[in-house]
């Protein structure tokens, strides 16, 4: 199957093996190849998606000329989101955001995602012997990456919900398996949930600015770079590519690895004699199974890549979970292997001067997230018959919702 829109609506079982086939028979003919869609090239290798990812000067993130004249919003909003902006924008308003953004702002979120992750186990039911069901992302992972992120920013607890919202919207803003520019139209759709969002962000900065308080919002309000500070679009901005972000990818991250871990018994019991092992597995899981399985770019320039000539304009997808089962540089890379020594190599997270700042968070989130669901159940089993869920965008491999049989820790003493 080469109809990506088409693979989007298969099973997920059947979608995952027909995307990887895609990956797999792509990789085989090439490290690069024209599209099917036009003026789209695909990129599967990992040494051109590096070459990609690392080369912003040839390889522009920029596509804010598409936003039509009129939606001053949205561009506004896009100029705060700097995944989406070129040097020397961006390395600006990165440095902005990481000085607010700091290692400690993360560490001290450690405790609030332990308390948000039980907090939400205590409220799935469980029959008198100790077993039950529930969505193990839509009744726990998503509204834990949700809050986590809310929280970060100082959102109040009775609008979490609206990021699970927004992150849907602005991930699905274009068809499932489009891989072009997005065009006017399909921008334009944003127009009003952009107007919502930022009037709704607009007036909490406001009141951050009037009275500071210790969150991310009010960091960003006092972050200073060369006398260069954020206005307040810019801000709106930050907090819509963190919603984007930091928000889905994590929760599908959580997903991913359950689903792992499931088809994987030996691995689930080495975990279980030594949750040391956590780290390891979200890594090898971000190779793997990575959320976001591709990353997209403009060529500035005429430029040859992988031999072949890509032309100026033309758009660039680099396909993240092909460059992951790239043989040359993981031996048998289609197996889970937890022990992988160069595992870490994976691009999950980007590379080059857009690495995700998020990432120590995404990685804490899983492994926490992880860590509670262990410890709390005794068996965690997947319900393939019961309506599992893949995210409706070709960018996205993974669930949106994900029913698991529970039984709980037998208490000991």
């Amino acid at each position: 199957m080469t109809d990506l829109a088409a693979m989007t609506t298969l099973p997920y079982d059947q979608r995952t093996k027909a995307f990887l086939d895609y990956m797999d028979r792509g990789r085989a003919a090439g490290p690069v190849a024209k599209s099917e869609q036009p003026g789209v090239w695909e990129v599967f290798g990992y040494d051109e998606a590096l070459q990609v990812l690392g080369d912003f000067r040839t390889f522009s993130s920029d596509m804010n000329d598409l936003i039509p004249e009129d939606e001053k919003e949205l561009a506004s909003a896009a100029q705060g989101n700097f995944l989406g902006v070129d040097p020397p924008h961006h390395t600006q308003m990165r440095e902005l955001v990481r000085r607010a953004f700091t290692p400690n702002v993360v560490a001290r979120l450690e405790p609030i995602i332990a308390e948000t992750a039980n907090r939400l186990l205590d409220g799935i039911e469980l029959s008198a012997d100790g077993t039950g069901t529930f969505d193990v992302v839509g009744e726990f992972a998503a509204p834990l990456t949700a809050r986590v992120i809310a929280k970060l920013f100082g959102i109040p607890e009775k609008d979490h919900g609206m990021f699970t919202i927004w992150a849907d919207a602005l991930l699905g803003a274009r068809p499932a398996g489009e891989l072009g520019k997005a065009d006017e139209s399909a921008v334009r759709e944003l127009g009003e949930l952009v107007r919502f969002a930022s009037a709704y962000l607009l007036g909490i900065i406001h009141e951050r600015r009037a009275e500071p308080q210790d969150d991310l919002i009010t960091a960003l309000t006092t972050a200073e770079v060369d006398g260069r500070s954020l206005d307040d679009h810019e801000i709106v901005g930050v907090i819509g590519m963190f919603v984007i972000a930091g928000h889905l990818p994590s929760s599908v991250l959580i997903g991913n690895t359950v689903m792992s871990l499931d088809s994987h018994p030996d691995v689930l019991a080495e975990v279980r004699s030594d949750p040391g092992l956590l780290p390891d597995v979200v890594e090898e899981v971000l190779r793997w199974r990575s959320p976001l399985v591709r990353d997209q770019r403009v060529a500035a320039c005429d430029t040859e890549l992988g031999g072949e000539h890509i032309p100026a304009g033309a758009m660039v997808c680099v396909w993240l979970a092909s460059a992951h089962r790239d043989a040359e540089q993981f031996e048998r890379a289609e197996e889970f292997d937890i022990h992988r020594p160069n595992r870490s190599r994976h691009v999950a997270f980007g590379k080059g001067i857009h690495f995700c700042l998020g990432a120590p968070l995404a990685r804490m989130e899983a492994r926490i997230a992880l860590t509670a669901l262990l410890e709390r159940f005794e068996r965690v089993e997947v319900l393939p018959d019961s309506g599992i869920r893949f995210h409706p965008s070709i960018g996205v491999l993974g669930p949106v919702r994900l029913p698991v049989a529970v039984r709980g820790n037998t208490p000991t003493g």
